[in-house]
Formats: C-alpha cells, sequence, structure tokens
C-alpha cells in the first residue's frame, strides 16, 4: 500500500519554522545594510577620493611635443615636475595632448588644476606668459582646452558636475598662457622667445597653487 501523503498543513510546518526559530537580526547587519544602500545611491561613474587627504593640486601641461611651439605646455611640466621632485612638494604634474572630455576627467578628485598651454590670440608679443582663471577665458577654444572631436572645457566640466564627479570649482581651475608662433610645424623644438618663456611659467603656476 502506498504511504499517503502529508496534508498542505504537515507540509508547511514540514517547509518552513516557527517564526520564534529565527535568529534575531542584529544591529550591526542593519547598519551594514543601511550603508550598503547608501553606497549604491551615491555611486558615480567616477572615481571617489577619500577623506582627510587635504587640498589636492595638479598641473597639467596641454599640448602636442612635436608640433613645434605646441609643446610648450609638457616642456613647463617638465621643468616644474623636477622642482616638486626636488623640494617635495605635494603637487602632481602631468602632460595631456587633448582638452574637452579628457582633461575634465583628469581634473576629478583634485581641488586646484592649473592648465599650462600654448595660446596663440594675436594680443601679446610672441613668448609673453599669461596667468588668469578658467571663467576669464577670452575664447572657450583657446589652445588645446576644446577638443574638436567632443565638446569644449566648460562644458566638460559641466556634464563631469552632472554626473556626480569631484571636480575643482571654476574659480580653482588657472590657465598659464604662453602666447606661442609655430604650433602646426613638425618639430621638437620650441621658437627662442618662447623657449626663454618656461621659467616664467613656471613661477606663475606654482604663484596660481599657494
Amino acid at each position: 500500500m502506498a504511504a499517503s501523503e502529508p496534508d498542505s498543513a504537515s507540509r508547511r510546518a514540514g517547509a518552513c519554522p516557527p517564526p520564534s526559530s529565527f535568529p534575531e537580526r542584529s544591529s550591526a547587519g542593519d547598519a551594514l545594510l543601511s550603508e550598503g544602500n547608501e553606497a549604491a545611491q551615491a555611486r558615480s561613474p567616477f572615481p571617489r577620493r577619500e577623506g582627510g587627504q587635504g587640498v589636492r593640486s595638479l598641473v597639467i601641461g596641454l599640448g602636442n611635443p612635436i608640433l613645434g611651439d605646441d609643446g610648450v605646455g609638457w616642456r613647463v611640466a617638465e621643468d616644474l615636475g623636477q622642482i616638486v621632485a626636488a623640494e617635495a612638494l605635494t603637487i602632481e604634474v602631468d602632460s595631456l595632448a587633448v582638452g574637452g572630455l579628457s582633461l575634465m576627467e583628469r581634473m576629478v578628485g583634485y581641488d586646484r588644476v592649473v592648465v599650462v598651454d600654448a595660446i596663440r590670440m594675436g594680443t601679446a608679443p610672441i613668448g609673453a606668459v599669461t596667468l588668469f582663471p578658467f571663467r576669464d577665458l577670452p575664447d572657450p577654444g583657446a589652445g588645446h582646452l576644446s577638443s574638436g572631436h567632443d565638446a569644449t572645457l566648460a562644458t566638460a566640466l559641466a556634464a563631469g558636475r552632472a554626473l556626480g564627479a569631484e571636480l575643482p570649482d571654476e574659480s580653482q581651475i588657472w590657465i598659464v598662457a604662453v602666447e606661442a608662433e609655430t604650433v602646426y610645424d613638425f618639430s621638437q623644438e620650441l621658437t627662442p622667445p618662447v623657449e626663454a618663456a618656461i621659467p616664467r611659467a613656471v613661477q606663475l603656476a606654482l604663484e596660481a597653487l599657494s
């Protein structure tokens, strides 16, 4: 004779223990769950800076080192990097060849940024060096700050902030502009006036971060 099947009440009782038998959830577990939810809500496609790191400063030499005077930003970054290393300054130095979104992404996590770039405004002698806040840039497309493939730096910064990126305030982004002569000729040499402007550009970059 086949064994009789247990009734539905027996099946329910056998499949799930009574509530009194479950372990109580700890307050520590609740805290971890809450933290996990908050982290998920604050998630951003950009890296987050850890707390307690103080003011982070970055200098970016912008340009193309094989296009004559267009490489002055890289040369300034090179000289500045040697000073930073020798004096153990808390400044990071980098070189980039493109602006727009790529430049914006490099600024993520920093409080103050100085961008050194060759510029051709035609209003100053070749080799003239000028320091001014990014918000006072007369031409949003000047130099390499914008990218012909995506956006101006101003547009890129706005997009980054909308996506939750930790970016410096525009009042803390400074431009060191070096008036250039040749920026389209293939050469790794700077013209003499632009070469002579390197120490002044280094000085202004440091002053902007002081």
